[in-house]
């Protein structure tokens, strides 16, 4: 029988885009199967905003509901006060960057950070209001259907914390933490927010941040959990019994010159800190996933996109396509027949709608590989959805 896995990707505000693809799985499992996302997963993995997805279907939550959270409270967990602060302001940006770096030095590292919880706002107050599970905001261990795997990262220990909710048996520290509070930690991504204490024991916290900085995409952990969960039973589960849905929340494909990357200087490479270093790790797991599982008969549906087209021209071996005057999305102009720019930020809510857009167009018109194929998106979900 197969293992079937859900992975989501961190990605901040970007999450709307990871929940309107749900949307389209949860209408075809429910045509196909009558059950819903937390029903036919056997293990949802998620790490950053991905961790709030998979807590949502751990919650029983309906996709919609999931797409509701970012347009409807994106502006607060990303406070527009805060978010001014942290912009350049057009020939001003230059004095802008050398007084922050004063502030920062005054203000111990704490400027233009979102907060965890200012007043009924915050990263940590809205997954309280949110992440409801029969009636009252749940512990991780008293989410029974389907595994959960959160991820985040301990500065403490310098270790991840692979938070789960099976075997809770077995007495670990964060049993009786919320779901919400594992979230909040798996979510505070470095240079946005500050990082997250949850209790180890009566005596000692442990801070965490962002899981994302050891696994964006978490779906090499969640083969991983999967195998362990199973080990020493009769019917032990093999690599080739899992199948893994993995969602991205859009690639970042924003292209630096040398020149650009030699005069960031510290805030530059601050302010491009998630983007350099957590895109090319989550790209990486795909790769990996893709080879691994289809090696032994396993499968692995990839859905993710360029946010933006950059270059045009064919993609060849040691050949560097053209860079576009005016890069735009191309699914927003295949869907509307505009070439529109997506905003790549990951803290800005007002980019919901147009992410949406471009989901749904990625869902009508693109492709992706899957099965030794090159099929259209839908088609490939609803081949994974009847054959598993």
């Amino acid at each position: 029988m197969t293992f079937k896995i859900l992975s989501l990707d961190g990605g901040g505000i970007r999450g709307v885009l990871s929940t309107t693809i749900l949307e389209d799985i949860e209408a075809i499992l429910r045509e196909q199967k009558g059950q819903e996302l937390y029903q036919y997963f056997d293990l949802v993995a998620g790490t950053s905003t991905g961790s709030i997805l998979a807590a949502g279907i751990g919650c029983q939550m309906q996709a919609k509901q999931l797409t509701d959270l970012y347009q409807k409270r994106g502006k607060d967990i990303f406070l527009e006060s805060v978010r001014r602060q942290r912009q350049p302001r057009g020939v001003f940006s230059w004095l802008w960057q050398r007084l922050i770096l004063s502030w920062l030095r005054r203000l111990k590292g704490s400027y233009a950070l979102y907060p965890h919880e200012q007043g009924n706002q915050g990263l940590a107050k809205v997954l309280e209001q949110q992440l409801i599970y029969d009636g009252k905001s749940p512990k991780i261990s008293e989410i029974t259907q389907p595994h959960l795997l959160i991820l985040a990262y301990d500065v403490l220990s310098r270790n991840t914390t692979w938070f789960t909710n099976n075997n809770p048996d077995q007495g670990r520290w964060y049993d009786d933490i919320e779901l919400w509070k594992i979230c909040t930690a798996s979510a505070s991504a470095p240079t946005f927010f500050p990082p997250y204490e949850l209790p180890y024991n009566s005596e000692q916290n442990l801070p965490h941040i962002d899981g994302g900085v050891s696994a964006n995409n978490p779906a090499l952990t969640a083969i991983a959990h999967a195998l362990w969960m199973n080990k020493g039973k009769a019917d032990k589960l093999k690599l080739s019994d899992i199948a893994v849905l993995s969602i991205g929340t859009g690639k970042t494909t924003n292209p630096y010159t040398y020149q650009e990357i030699a005069n960031w200087g510290l805030l530059g490479w601050i302010k491009n800190l998630t983007d350099i270093f957590m895109n090319p790790s989550a790209i990486n797991s795909e790769d990996i996933c893709t080879q691994l599982l289809e090696s032994v008969g396993g499968v692995h549906l990839r859905l993710d996109f360029e946010l933006n087209q950059q270059f045009e021209g064919e993609r060849k071996p040691n050949r560097l396509r053209e860079l576009i005057k005016k890069p735009y999305n191309e699914y927003l102009f295949q869907k509307n027949g505009r070439k529109q720019e997506i905003k790549e930020d990951i803290d800005n809510p007002d980019i919901c709608q147009d992410l949406i857009e471009a989901a749904q167009g990625y869902l009508e018109y693109g492709k992706v590989d899957y099965d030794n194929e090159r099929v259209p998106v839908r088609c490939a979900i609803k081949q994974f959805i009847e054959s598993h």
